[in-house]
């Protein structure tokens, strides 16, 4: 397998962005009525971009993941972590939230908070997260809230 590659997102890759984070979504078998509905919404801008660190993961310089951290506050927001189905599994999430991690870090922020997918939420418990609350989402379901405390002598 070829290695991973992660860098910094561009205001032009903003709608394969975007497909990629609604085949994610589509993954875990949501109604189509749902996924076209959330589909029609920006999901990420070339505003959010400037503003936040928005990171694309590719392999032989194929798309395949991508998450997007405002770093503006602390703790950190982790709005969003995407990866294509065929890659899901593979490791790819655990690189990009490693990268996610380490951008707090540099910048002295231990703790990060995101909303995870309910289907998600595994991957991030695994990853060191705790649920610490949750919400009722815009389709009207419980999402949880998860923190990860980012210490700077443990894992990266």
């Amino acid at each position: 397998m070829q290695p991973i590659e992660l860098r910094p997102a561009q205001p032009g890759d903003t709608p394969l962005l975007r497909q990629i984070a609604v085949a994610a979504k589509s993954y875990w078998g949501y109604p189509a009525s749902l996924i076209a509905q959330w589909a029609a919404t920006p999901i990420i801008t070339p505003a959010a971009m400037a503003r936040d660190r928005v990171c694309l993961a590719a392999c032989a310089g194929t798309p395949i993941g991508w998450y997007r951290l405002a770093l503006d506050r602390s703790p950190a927001w982790l709005d969003d972590l995407w990866v294509i189905p065929a890659w899901i599994g593979r490791g790819v999430g655990r690189l990009l939230l490693s990268d996610a991690i380490a951008a707090c870090r540099a910048r002295g922020i231990a703790q990060m908070e995101l909303e995870a997918d309910p289907n998600a939420l595994g991957f991030y418990l695994r990853m060191g997260g705790v649920v610490i609350g949750e919400r009722i989402s815009e389709w009207n379901r419980p999402v949880p809230l998860v923190r990860l405390d980012l210490p700077s002598d443990t894992l990266s």
